[in-house]
């Protein structure tokens, strides 16, 4: 404990200085560190690879002469603030060193990707709704973005259902493997302090976003008949005391978790995930407490049990969370297996450095080929439009739509059981295929996670505020004729939008995001025990 007291009031100082810092860039702390070692890893934290970055700085903008460069050298508050606003892509560190990807690494990059494809969804709800219908569920529902595959990048409910297996699989992955070492006492402690640092680590980063959303209600940047604006006032006092209220709703940790049909944030109603995803914590940090001692084969039947109770009466979110768990568990078993496995044994593996070349050879293709179908059948079910939206009458669809169980037949939930289950069967695939973890292992995958909870909280605001007045611009200087000028319109608000959707979720990350988290373990230290 007084090691983690040290390390995390020397993070907290390095971040706190950043106002006296010229230039900065993200250094993702290392996964490979030894869980024996008195190194942190990213395992000290719940968000497994999430904000489980560093914020490191250092001098030095370009020291070529000019009247720009000649002004920030003068005046270290301009580069600093010059610095803090800029997109971190465009100052990389110099001398930058790679690290060796951790074995887990690519689910930032899947939560990135998931985020982005959140993005897209509620992007087309704003420019052209009509594509969330099925492929062939009408005869005018047959454009190329409603086919099956192709919707994967358009499905919003796949893709929060992958936020919350992601989210059961991080915040299990750390107490889970010191389970496995034994090692009881630092499982109540790592425990404790994922419990007193989630809410805050949740709550800060969206308190921070909705206070600009609310701003932009004062001002009326949501513009006329948005159907996303929320409640404004005539001064702005009034505003703030509505934008505390919101902030005292999303946080309370005692109101029933009901969605749909149950709490709706005041500022951007795509919040909802924040107090599932606090109940979900809870619940994960509970049944690994009370699973600390148990035998691993009884724990994993308890695990997979859950898994099925969950999943048979409906508890559609909780089955996501504890799936995830189930999941990490089965990676570390797979991992010690690997470990413990003898030199003539893991030459049957593949990719393993000892394999056998012609066992490679005939075992290569085979294996690739069950691993990508599964991956391929997982985002074919995956992106099953909704039923409102002809799931029923959609080609590729129409039995799995049958096929809903009699628990699942209730509004928006009967979507739930085939787009979750499959949103389970594609993390399970990754998990087990090297080959599919490089799509979420590319640096822009790795970017995408590491600014992925800001672009979340960030793009409904922009969306409805920014998007919801420039698209009628766009399309009053293109056409709005159904066809070609209605998709260049959109794609000119998309090329305004995005990069400044990227650019300030970038800022946000760093000075928000990144600093809510130092600051909830900073807290945890401060008002914790020995032990």
């Amino acid at each position: 404990m007084d090691y983690l007291r040290r390390k995390v009031a020397t993070s907290w100082r390095q971040i706190g200085n950043s106002a006296v810092s010229s230039e900065y860039f993200l250094l993702q702390v290392s996964e490979t560190t030894d869980s024996t070692s008195n190194s942190l890893s990213p395992e000290d934290d719940a968000e497994i690879t999430q904000t489980e970055a560093q914020v490191a700085f250092k001098e030095g903008f370009p020291t070529s002469t000019g009247f720009f460069t000649n002004f920030l050298s003068r005046n270290p508050t301009a580069r600093t603030f010059l610095v803090a606003l800029s997109p971190s892509f465009f100052h990389p560190p110099p001398n930058k060193t790679y690290k060796r990807l951790h074995s887990t690494d690519w689910l930032n990059g899947l939560r990135g990707v998931a985020s982005l494809m959140v993005v897209f969804h509620h992007s087309s709800l704003l420019c052209y709704p009509e594509i969330m219908h099925g492929w062939g569920s009408t005869p005018q529902n047959r454009l190329f973005v409603q086919l099956p595959l192709i919707r994967i990048f358009h499905s919003g409910s796949a893709m929060v259902a992958i936020f919350f297996i992601v989210s059961g699989f991080s915040l299990s992955y750390k107490p889970l493997k010191l389970i496995r070492n034994t090692r009881f006492t630092e499982v109540l402690d790592s425990l404790s302090s994922s419990v007193f640092r989630r809410q805050l680590r949740l709550i800060l980063p969206a308190a921070a976003v909705t206070f600009f959303s609310m701003i932009a209600t004062y001002v009326g940047w949501y513009g006329t008949g948005n159907p996303r604006q929320p409640p404004q006032f005539a001064t702005l006092l009034e505003n703030i005391a509505n934008w505390v209220h919101s902030v005292r709703e999303l946080a309370d940790p005692f109101r029933p978790v009901v969605y749909p049909n149950g709490y709706n944030p005041i500022y951007d109603t795509n919040l909802w995930t924040i107090p599932v995803e606090f109940h979900g914590s809870m619940v994960i940090f509970l049944l690994l407490l009370g699973l600390a001692r148990v035998y691993t084969p009884v724990r994993l039947l308890v695990l997979a049990t859950t898994v099925l109770y969950l999943l048979y009466f409906a508890y559609t979110h909780l089955f996501l969370f504890i799936s995830g768990v189930l999941l990490a568990d089965l990676h570390h078993v797979r991992e010690e297996y690997r470990k413990t496995r003898s030199p003539i044994e893991s030459q049957h593996d593949l990719g393993s450095p000892d394999a056998d070349p012609a066992m490679l050879t005939r075992q290569s293709l085979g294996i690739k080929a069950f691993w990508l179908s599964n991956f391929l059948l997982a985002i074919f079910v995956a992106s099953m439009p909704l039923i409102p939206y002809g799931a029923r009458t959609s080609p590729g669809y129409i039995t799995l739509a049958s096929w809903i169980p009699p628990n699942y037949r209730a509004p928006f939930v009967e979507d739930h059981f085939w787009i979750f289950l499959a949103a389970v069967h594609l993390v399970l695939t990754v998990d087990n295929a090297k080959f599919l973890q490089s799509i979420f292992t590319t640096s822009f995958a790795q970017y995408l996670g590491k600014i992925s909870f800001a672009l979340y909280l960030l793009h409904g605001t922009f969306l409805f505020t920014l998007g919801w007045n420039l698209y009628p611009k766009m399309l009053g200087f293109t056409g709005g004729e159904a066809g070609f000028q209605y998709a260049f319109g959109g794609l000119l608000t998309g090329c305004v939008l995005y990069p400044l959707l990227f650019w300030v979720s970038d800022v946000v990350a760093r000075l928000v995001d990144v600093r809510s988290v130092a600051f909830a373990r900073w807290l945890y230290v401060k008002v914790s025990v020995d032990i």
